[in-house]
């Protein structure tokens, strides 16, 4: 589970498949790495990246990758 914070202020612990799509829709404010807090407005995030990625593909879940389930 990763402790967030919402832009309301109000703080949550969510799975990791949840924070994606928070972070998609923009709810977020904060999130706890594993050594720190990141504020979504000033850190980078990996939605934030441009370029490709070689490694596995970690938005897969159960077998239906985040974007296509939400339609884009």
């Amino acid at each position: 589970m990763i402790s967030v914070v919402y832009k309301s202020g109000k703080e949550d612990l969510v799975e990791q498949k949840f924070l994606d799509i928070l972070l998609h829709i923009g709810e977020i404010q904060e999130f706890r790495r594993s050594d720190h807090w990141v504020n979504v407005t000033e850190d980078p995030i990996r939605s934030s990246r441009q370029g490709k990625y070689s490694g596995e593909n970690r938005r897969i879940h159960g077998g239906t990758e985040l974007t296509s389930a939400m339609g884009i």
